[in-house]
């Protein structure tokens, strides 16, 4: 019987019947208490579902039935990273590599959420042991030759040379999500060895490959950024200046910008900070605003038409009470999520305190850098030059709005250029601006272990240089769709 309610199960699982999965992976549990498939089943069904809490909950179970369980032990880990729980997941997913070496897939987790929390050769070295056992495992590559200088004429850039140039020859037995990983890792390795031919050739390759699998609506986009615009417009703000709207707290740092422009770096220096909390990646605000509609089901932005001082004042208490908080003396927490800038007009008028940072970079450098970078999370625009450039520009004209509607010195505007070259002086301006005194564990950002997700994991844990700056120039052959929807002054 209880086969058979298992069987019936993984019948209802391989059909994609999943609430009846889980129905009958319960059912054979409550027979069969002492196996651990069906709780390792009605883990991942759960996981499918949505229900991650729920999901760990089976995971651990599953676990508590067999303490070296290593497949068991590897989704819990890996379900309480889905959840974000990442310091939780870490001894679960060591453990799960430790009892077996021979996963790649358990070494290459471990060695991600090593690299998160900042020990950087650790990480190297169990990320290593996955290409060993694996040359095919997910993203390792590119996450090894993003971390290694390709041309230093070293063993480990030699190794990593070798590995892509024969993945490059079974290409056509790789998915095409594995292909577009191939190609990034080859384009900066080419880009390294300053051969920038074959490094556009193979990231245009790479961003060919994977523009089909992100869905991008350039219409719409434009259409929202438009809206946004209209809706938050002079008069709305005129209607609400009052000092006492929303929430009083200045505890929200919000650091925003356009991919590749600082951010990282930024939320970085912050976030070092004796008394700011750095929660990273996490898209908090647009979280609380998502759901929220209108009198007649309108979403954001145009449910603001008719937004009232009672609208305020919720929407900044549900956002206060989601914001994570750090330990005790940690009073102000970072909120590094880029696409914030399309919300500054409601982080103003909820937030009259809180704190709104806009990383700006060359865009032709930011550009070319997002390009360049496979990215794990969104930034659905960055797979075509035409598109990146239309992008750019639109949110250009949105912030140039922003400083026409809002008081003098609301944002403070961080260039990525000048903060590398006086990083003394842009770190005083920073914790000014945030209403934080002076501390120097801010101009030693490198040494924190604090966890980062972001496309600059590795980066953040240097100390900061200026290698990146005019990195785009050798590219400008290539850069003309870029350059021309983006429009002046770069269009000529």
């Amino acid at each position: 019987m209880a086969d058979g309610t298992f069987e019936s199960g993984l019948d209802s699982y391989e059909r994609g019947d999943f609430r009846a999965a889980a129905a009958q992976f319960r059912a054979a549990i409550a027979s069969t208490p002492s196996r651990v498939e069906p709780r390792l089943y009605l883990a991942r069904t759960l996981s499918i579902l949505g229900e991650q809490q729920q999901a760990a909950d089976a995971a651990r179970s599953a676990v508590e039935s067999d303490l070296y369980n290593a497949e068991a032990i590897h989704m819990l880990g890996a379900l309480l990273c889905d959840d974000q729980r990442f310091i939780e997941a870490f001894p679960w997913l060591k453990l799960a590599a430790e009892l077996a070496p021979g996963n790649a897939q358990y070494q290459r987790d471990l060695g991600v959420l090593e690299l998160f929390f900042g020990d950087v050769e650790r990480a190297r070295a169990t990320l290593h042991k996955a290409l060993a056992l694996d040359s095919r495992s997910d993203s390792v590559l590119g996450t090894l030759v993003r971390m290694t200088p390709m041309d230093s004429g070293g063993k480990e850039a030699a190794t990593l040379l070798r590995v892509a140039k024969d993945l490059e020859k079974q290409q056509s037995t790789l998915s095409p999500a594995d292909q577009s990983q191939l190609f990034f890792a080859l384009g900066k390795a080419h880009e390294d060895r300053k051969d920038y031919d074959k490094a556009f050739e193979a990231y245009d390759r790479a961003n060919r490959i994977r523009r089909p699998m992100v869905p991008y609506d350039r219409k719409a986009t434009r259409e929202r950024f438009a809206a946004i615009a209209r809706v938050f417009d002079a008069d709305l703000f005129k209607r609400f200046e009052a000092p006492d709207r929303g929430a009083a707290s200045n505890r929200p740092i919000f650091i925003m910008g356009l991919p590749r422009s600082g951010t990282s770096l930024v939320e970085q220096i912050v976030s070092a900070h004796p008394e700011a909390y750095g929660i990273g990646e996490i898209d908090v605000l647009r979280r609380v605003i998502s759901p929220l509609r209108g009198p007649n089901g309108a979403a954001f932005p145009n449910w603001a038409q008719a937004i009232t001082d009672a609208d305020l004042k919720n929407i900044a208490k549900a956002y206060l009470e989601a914001l994570p908080k750090g330990p005790d003396g940690q009073r102000r927490t970072t909120e590094k999520f880029l696409t914030n800038y399309e919300y500054i007009g409601l982080i103003h008028l909820c937030l009259p305190n809180a704190v709104i940072i806009n990383c700006r970079r060359d865009l032709r450098d930011c550009a070319w850098s997002a390009f360049a970078t496979p990215f794990v999370m969104e930034q659905e625009f960055s797979y075509d030059l035409e598109e990146l450039g239309e992008y750019c520009r639109i949110y250009s004209e949105l912030m140039a709005h922003w400083r026409a509607v809002l008081p003098r010195g609301r944002i403070m505007d961080v260039p990525y250029e000048r903060l590398v070259a006086d990083q003394d002086g842009w770190t005083r301006r920073i914790l000014t601006h945030c209403g934080l005194s002076w501390a120097p564990a801010c101009l030693d950002f490198h040494r924190s272990r604090r966890l980062v997700r972001s496309a600059s994991m590795a980066q953040v844990r240097q100390p900061i240089y200026d290698t990146s700056i005019g990195r785009s120039k050798p590219f400008e052959p290539y850069m003309r769709p870029f350059l021309a929807a983006l429009g002046e002054p770069w269009a000529n």
